[in-house]
């Protein structure tokens, strides 16, 4: 019983992250399509914010994919 709340709060730890990092690239996205973003960063810090926002978003979809197959069958 114990694996299992801890399994399905990991999964679901895992979905709020990739949640906020798929919120946080959207944002940046936001800011790029408007040109706001010019106002807050320069050109290599933005790129770099948007390369890490992809990765984030990459990795937390990677972790959310290896839990749901590693889910135990019912």
């Amino acid at each position: 019983m114990t694996k299992t709340l801890t399994a399905n709060g990991d999964r679901k730890r895992a979905e709020i992250e990739l949640l906020n990092a798929r919120r946080a690239l959207s944002h940046l996205v936001d800011l790029y399509n408007n040109g706001q973003w010019r106002r807050f960063y320069k050109e290599d810090a933005f790129a770099a914010m948007v390369r890490q926002g992809r990765e984030a978003v990459d990795h937390w979809a990677e972790v959310n994919k290896s839990l749901l197959c590693s889910e135990p069958p019912r």
